[in-house]
């Protein structure tokens, strides 16, 4: 089944050139997840309170062809493969603006056990809900490619964790670590619209409490993740107890 959605694009959602930012098709993909899961009768508030079990989302991977302009109509198509382990399922999308196909993503998720802090098996029933398209995928099907983080960096950056940062699980919400990776990377970089590509891996969630820093380093780019200026970056997001929860690649 593919699950079909609109958006309404805000004013702050774009950048000094008219262009949606990254963050947004992020935000837009994410909660056109969501809603279809809210169709399947698995909302993912509801099913973490009453049942104690949840959808922890490990990797993301956007690219853009074209980002969307200010007043163009937005809407986005999702699916899930099906299982993928059986632990999990992978979760792709595409968005369209004035129905021209300007991004594509594809992301992985693990079904957890929230009592019991460890992943559980998917239920047997679960994901026929969703109608799963296992045929169909992004990228040519290609498995997602390890992110690489260097063993030193170029910049680094204190983030004050916020309270607006947490989401219902008191964990720092997965988008807002793409936030604190634009925090650390140069500012040539942030002006650049060349950037049309990230690709984001989980490893530990930050918690009230917690502080965080965020590393940033200039990365060869390989054939596979090259742009029109060859610039590739990776952020790092630790723990002030130097735990890696976030590795953030863009290029």
């Amino acid at each position: 089944m593919i699950f079909t959605t609109e958006f309404s694009p805000l004013l702050e959602e774009f950048d000094n050139n008219e262009n949606l930012t990254m963050a947004a098709i992020l935000k837009y993909f994410e909660n056109a997840g969501s809603r279809h899961s809210d169709q399947a009768g698995d909302s993912a508030i509801k099913v973490s309170e009453t049942l104690g079990v949840a959808w922890v989302l490990t990797d993301w991977k956007v690219c853009v062809t074209d980002f969307p302009r200010y007043g163009q109509k937005i809407k986005v198509e999702t699916w899930s493969e099906g299982l993928t382990s059986p632990f999990g399922t992978s979760r792709n999308y595409y968005l369209y603006a004035d129905q021209k196909l300007c991004a594509e993503g594809t992301s992985k998720w693990v079904r957890f056990d929230l009592k019991a802090g460890r992943p559980m098996k998917v239920e047997a029933d679960l994901l026929d809900r969703y109608g799963p398209e296992p045929g169909k995928q992004v990228f040519g099907g290609e498995k997602l490619a390890k992110i690489s983080v260097p063993e030193s960096f170029d910049s680094e950056t204190k983030i004050a964790l916020r309270k607006s940062d947490f989401d219902f699980n008191h964990h720092v919400h997965n988008l807002n670590y793409y936030d604190f990776a634009l925090e650390v990377l140069p500012q040539d970089a942030l002006k650049s619209a060349a950037l049309k590509n990230v690709r984001i891996t989980y490893k530990a969630a930050l918690k009230e409490g917690d502080g965080a820093v965020a590393k940033c380093a200039s990365v060869e780019a390989s054939a596979d993740t090259s742009n029109n200026s060859g610039a590739k970056y990776v952020a790092a997001i630790y723990s002030d107890a130097c735990a890696l929860a976030c590795a953030v690649e863009l290029w």
